[in-house]
Formats: structure tokens, sequence, C-alpha cells
């Protein structure tokens, strides 16, 4: 279920199929290992927020997370701060990722909220709508690590916002 159609992934990326409709995307996908590796990270920050992005690809509907990887972010109990270490880390990240054969493209973000639920708060949603208008498609991802824990199922929720 996870294997990359480059052409198919390029075609819908050039059509921007989610431009005329805001409600294109219907699911989202999560390869068990990127779902691992988000709730180990989450659970490594404690009470303090954590940050990462999204590798995956688009295939008709669905958005796929096919893999993901942390960013140095300072966090904390109620939001994180991406400094410019952590957009250099994500650049070269990306590069080394494509250089060694992988096709999968940023796709989004995912960050914590420790104990308080998986909703976008109102920097949140800002930080989203900016990445929506400048890359394409793009998914937002809240992972609760203490409610997975006490709960014994991941919580986790998928978001994108509308366009104004």
């Amino acid at each position: 279920p996870f294997k990359f159609n480059e052409a198919e992934d390029t075609l819908l990326r050039q059509q921007k199929p989610w431009h005329q409709d805001p409600h294109y995307f219907s699911h989202v996908k999560i390869s068990a290992i990127a779902m691992i590796k988000m709730v180990t990270h989450a659970r490594s920050g404690g009470e303090l927020e954590i940050m990462g992005m999204l590798l995956g690809r688009v295939e008709k509907k669905v958005l796929i997370v096919t893999d993901v990887f942390g960013l140095p972010v300072e966090g904390t109990e109620t939001r994180v701060n991406a400094q410019t270490e952590a957009y250099e880390y994500m650049t070269r990240f990306v590069e080394l990722y494509s250089k060694a054969g992988n096709k999968e493209k940023v796709i989004g973000w995912y960050h914590s909220h420790p104990g308080y639920g998986c909703w976008l708060s109102g920097i949140d949603v800002d930080t989203q709508k900016l990445n929506q208008q400048f890359t394409e498609p793009f998914l937002a991802i809240v992972v609760d690590p203490v409610r997975t824990l006490s709960s014994g199922k991941v919580d986790l929720g998928a978001f994108r916002t509308f366009p104004d």
C-alpha cells in the first residue's frame, strides 16, 4: 500500500486539485514507522512540545505519510519555536534524504500537545495557513503523548486549513 508512484505524485502536484476543492483530501494514511517515530519523539519531549516534518506523497484524495524526522527546536509546555538551526537542519536532511534515492517529499509538519489534546491553536492555524500558501500539499499532525500513554492507543489529529 505504500509503493511510491512518482508519475502520479508529480501529476497531482502539477494539477493541484486541492486549490479548486478545499475538501479534496478525504483521508490521511500513516505508515507504522512514521507513527512510531512521531510518538517516540513526542514522548521524548516529556511535558515540552516537540516538532518535526512529515515525508510522503499524494495519491488521489489521500495524503500518505511514509516517514518523519524530528527538528531541533526550543519547546515550551505550550509552543515550539523553530529557529535558524531547525530550518538549516531540515534543508540538509531533505537534501541527503533525496540523494539517498528517496522520492518522497515534505508534505507537512507535526508537533505535540502533551496532555491537552489534538487540535490547532491560533498560532498553529496561522503556521499551517502560511505553509499551505507556499508548500502544497501540506498537512499538520498533532500528537498527544500523554493521552497516548494513558489510553493505550495513539491520540493524534490531522489538519489542513481552509482558504480565507
